[in-house]
């Protein structure tokens, strides 16, 4: 009877060993592996610094996917690592442009699996000639990160303002055809990682835009954003929340939106209940009663959520 005491007791330990320790040895791991992506992101953060004082095209191309597209005010979408290193070869190649200082900031930084969401500001100063009179330039982006199989992270999508712009190496592309809503859908449709309930609530948020962009209804395209929402431009200050957001769409009174075109969304899905996507849109419209109407054609980058009820959301979105 003793034997078979101290035998229980031995189990007993065993088991309760069992149950703090392997606990405790996954959140190690866990803590260590957010280390190693923390470092690993400070890593490309340094990278596109030294990059971008050198100039260096080879430098400014290697932190970004093989796959990835970067975005811009007044120049087409650059989509692909090569177009990426083209655009950046011809900003370095120009004469006498150079970079003095270049300063992100990182406002916010949103980890996923092997994803990363950010959005911050930058300052910058340059000259555009070897005697030229020093410029500066201030402005938001949004950056999707992704994390490689060798553990490295590099830029998978991006969005603001850069030097390669300003250095006026970047033509303007001509407008594309709009897509129709059905094209959309198919191209929606095509994509095997979203299940036909998700892809029917992105449809919705979709169709839901076009709805309260036309007829400018400041609770209908507040309510399409998340409560932590982030909404960025090119230069103008990051709104930060639903109501931030909610109170610009207030201020945008005497506007009349004549039309809106989102054409192809170039969409991915980068872990179960969050998508990545980008997208050409035009627009015409009134600054003021009898005033002129005008048409602008831009991009967008957003960052959209599934939320509990399995609606859909806009985290973070830059437009230029």
């Amino acid at each position: 009877m003793a034997k078979l005491r101290v035998l229980f007791f031995l189990v007993s330990l065993v088991v309760w060993a069992t149950k703090v320790d392997v606990p405790v040895f996954a959140q190690v791991q866990t803590t260590d592996k957010k280390a190693e992506d923390m470092a690993g992101i400070e890593k490309l953060r340094q990278q596109d610094i030294a990059a971008t004082l050198s100039q260096d095209p080879v430098a400014l191309t290697d932190y970004w996917t093989e796959d990835a597209v970067r975005l811009g005010p007044n120049q087409p979408a650059e989509v692909g690592k090569q177009a990426i290193r083209e655009s950046n070869e011809r900003w370095s190649a120009r004469p006498g442009f150079k970079v003095l200082s270049y300063v992100p900031e990182t406002r916010d930084l949103t980890m996923l699996d092997g994803w990363a969401v950010e959005w911050g500001n930058f300052t910058g100063s340059y000259v555009e000639s070897a005697d030229g009179e020093v410029k500066q330039i201030r402005g938001n982006r949004l950056m999707v990160l992704k994390r490689l199989p060798d553990g490295s992270w590099k830029y998978f999508r991006g969005m603001g303002a850069s030097f390669a712009v300003l250095a006026g190496q970047v033509p303007q592309a001509p407008s594309a055809p709009a897509r129709t809503d059905v094209g959309r859908q198919a191209d929606l449709a095509a994509i095997k990682k979203l299940n036909q309930k998700d892809k029917a609530a992105i449809e919705k948020i979709h169709q839901q835009d076009i709805a309260a962009t036309l007829a400018l209804d400041p609770v209908a395209l507040t309510d399409l954003w998340t409560e932590d929402a982030v909404r960025l431009g090119p230069d103008q200050p990051a709104e930060v929340g639903k109501q931030a957001i909610r109170k610009s769409y207030e201020r945008l009174a005497g506007f009349k939106v004549l039309s809106y075109v989102p054409e192809t969304n170039h969409l991915t899905t980068m872990l179960d209940g969050w998508v990545v996507e980008w997208r050409y849109f035009t627009v015409s419209y009134v600054g003021s009663a009898g005033g002129e109407a005008k048409q602008v054609r831009g991009q967008v980058l957003g960052i959209l959520k599934r939320l509990p009820d399995g609606s859909w959301r806009c985290f973070r979105v830059m437009g230029v």
